[in-house]
């Protein structure tokens, strides 16, 4: 009720008779009826709890507007396709590696490189390389966007900060890829005992003639 409203109640109906009863009419007092006990306050369920904690949250955690001409940090990532082709990483899965090695080296031409993803199954060849800031993911566009990698025609944009990559592989292709890991890191294991062990040979070989100048000497004194 506005103000104005409450003094005309008080002008016209304060003393005005209803049927007989006389009625009285006076502005609303707003006092508390005996003393306040903290203990009788009605608890607050956990939800409720939870509402009042999420907004005290975002009452204070103010940030700053982003200023004018500001990147988002989604500029930073820079999308590289037809790189590949998936079935090339079926039988060769070490080649995942090296991928990932040759567009940190070549990328790194350009600043520092973050990260470095390849999205082995994506039809499209796709690897996505993360750069320390907007500006040197553009030299990094600059570079690859056009560029031939073996037979294939590169393409290199920044990323929209919207599109996923990631193929979803049902539990036969995760098997099967966890399968050719496994020959990979046995194979990578063997490599390394052998040339441990020929390592080894060669050194048992030098320290026999090490161990028997005197063979030597004689055929020079002779």
């Amino acid at each position: 009720m506005k103000v104005e409203s409450v003094e005309l109640a008080l002008n016209l109906l304060d003393g005005y008779d209803v049927r007989g009863h006389k009625i009285s009419v006076q502005r609303a007092k707003f006092q508390m009826r005996g003393e306040y006990n903290p203990a009788l306050k009605p608890k607050l369920k956990k939800k409720d709890k939870e509402k009042i904690l999420k907004m005290k949250e975002r009452l204070f955690d103010w940030r700053p507007e982003k200023m004018r001409g500001e990147r988002s940090k989604h500029e930073r990532v820079v999308i590289i396709k037809n790189l590949f082709s998936p079935e090339l990483f079926d039988k060769e899965v070490h080649l995942i590696i090296d991928y990932q090695n040759d567009l940190r080296e070549e990328c790194g031409k350009c600043g520092t490189v973050r990260k470095v993803i390849l999205y082995d199954r994506h039809p499209e060849g796709v690897a996505q390389v993360t750069m320390s800031d907007p500006e040197e993911a553009d030299s990094v566009v600059q570079m690859m966007n056009g560029r031939f990698f073996g037979k294939r025609k590169l393409t290199a944009e920044i990323w929209d900060g919207k599109t996923k990559f990631k193929i979803a592989e049902t539990d036969a292709e995760i098997n099967q890829r966890l399968t050719n890991w496994d020959k990979f890191l046995e194979t990578d294991e063997k490599k390394e005992e052998s040339a441990s062990s020929e390592s080894k040979s060669s050194g048992v070989e030098g320290e026999t003639s090490q161990a028997n100048p005197e063979s030597a000497d004689t055929s020079n004194e002779n």
